[in-house]
């Protein structure tokens, strides 16, 4: 790996740009790794293997898609987030609700989905990359119908369920399963439900609770 050189000498034949482009074009299901030897020629970054390899009209479309984000990003209302950041490449439903401040993947967000219902507070950022100091992994992000993410929480390569949520301030690489809740750092998993009544006895019936 070289500090130096920012492009693939041959755009076409990076192998991480191949490896990248043939996992999207399978259909992108399970997360793709790619280490520093994929890199070979270029810095371990995946804004460079999108913006500066490949086709012309590949790396184009790479830089609309990103000017979308960014303008979904820094724009403050639900409305215009969801205009532009479907423009970007999200795959959105209906009713979803993007609050101020949240921020979805800027380098691939095409991958990231938001069914019917679901809602992302404010300040919460949903990605679909992980770097680490040898090697890069990408995954699909989403959130299922009537799913929450917390106020500042972090979703990244994993989904959070239906009617599940992701608790505020949490974040979380795993997978939030159907009708559980995800909460604190590291992440601690439990039903919903159970959760929800848990709280309502403590509040109600149990003074002693109430104090703790």
């Amino acid at each position: 790996m070289s500090d130096t050189p920012s492009r693939c000498r041959k755009r076409k034949s990076c192998p991480a740009a191949e490896k990248l482009r043939a996992w999207i074009a399978a259909g992108a299901q399970k997360p793709l790794t790619l280490t520093a030897d994929d890199f070979a020629g270029m810095k371990l970054s995946l804004t460079n293997l999108l913006l500066f390899s490949g086709p012309l009209s590949e790396r184009l479309a790479y830089r609309w898609r990103s000017f979308c984000s960014y303008m979904g990003m820094l724009t403050p209302f639900s409305g215009w987030k969801i205009f532009w950041y479907r423009r970007a490449g999200v795959s959105i439903g209906k009713n979803v609700y993007i609050a101020p401040g949240v921020v979805l993947d800027l380098l691939l967000p095409e991958l990231i989905t938001l069914e019917d219902n679901s809602v992302i507070g404010l300040g919460a950022m949903i990605t679909n990359h992980i770097f680490t100091p040898n090697q890069v992994i990408v995954g699909r992000s989403g959130v299922g119908q009537r799913g929450v993410v917390g106020a500042r929480a972090i979703l990244c390569v994993a989904r959070v369920g239906k009617e599940s949520m992701l608790g505020a301030n949490s974040s979380t690489i795993r997978s939030i399963p159907d009708g559980h809740m995800g909460l604190n750092n590291p992440l601690i998993i439990r039903p919903l439900n159970s959760l929800y009544a848990n709280n309502q006895t403590a509040v109600e019936g149990n003074p002693d609770d109430q104090c703790a």
